[in-house]
């Protein structure tokens, strides 16, 4: 690209107003984004499984920050667990009876106490990119969600992989640049439901 055209590109999109001028601002940093999706769109399954399920993340799992390409040489960064957290909370509420937030996956004390018939340990890994040289916004975004479910004694019950995608284009993360991780991970947790929903193991 010649420095003519790249001039005339950051000069249209000037026009389009200082909030747009902001976003095409390639600072070679990593900018903070959220990928909590709106909570009130995750779906319910068609029928609940009578059981209470327990769900552990570690600490270090919800302090954890993890950067992952934006465009222009940029990158964003997140806190995924912590972010997602109530998200799952309400996907898994959706799917069984009663759900539990555990301090240990394995204490059977405390999964006796909570009358816990399922664990389920979440591992959650992210991806993005963008196709645009000059704003930092992801257009694209990958949430994957991985929910190993165990019985109270750690036998694995079963194993499901939930991947949502989710893309924006300029016009529409201008007013919000996590728009893309935001529909993602929408995208994943309503995939956990079905995913979860339909695994005849937990049934039983």
């Amino acid at each position: 690209m010649t420095f003519k055209s790249a001039f005339s590109t950051v000069r249209r999109v000037a026009m389009m107003g200082l909030g747009a001028l902001a976003v095409v601002m390639v600072t070679g940093c990593a900018h903070p984004i959220s990928i909590a999706p709106d909570m009130n769109q995750v779906p319910a399954a068609s029928s609940k499984i009578a059981k209470t399920a327990g769900y552990y993340i570690s600490t270090e799992d919800l302090n954890r920050e993890v950067e992952t390409p934006g465009g222009g040489g940029d990158k964003v960064k997140y806190a995924p667990y912590r972010e997602l957290e109530a998200g799952l909370y309400k996907a898994f509420t959706q799917v069984f009876d009663k759900v539990v937030k555990l301090k240990s996956p394995s204490d059977a004390a405390e999964l006796g106490a909570q009358s816990v018939n399922v664990v389920i340990k979440p591992v959650i890994n992210t991806q993005s990119s963008s196709d645009s040289a000059f704003t930092w916004p992801p257009t694209q975004f990958t949430v994957d969600i991985l929910c190993t479910v165990t019985d109270p004694t750690g036998k694995v019950l079963v194993s499901t992989q939930s991947t949502g995608q989710g893309a924006a284009t300029f016009s529409e993360f201008k007013s919000d640049f996590s728009l893309s991780a935001k529909r993602a991970a929408q995208d994943a947790l309503s995939k956990v439901v079905k995913d979860l929903s339909s695994a005849e193991a937990l049934r039983r």
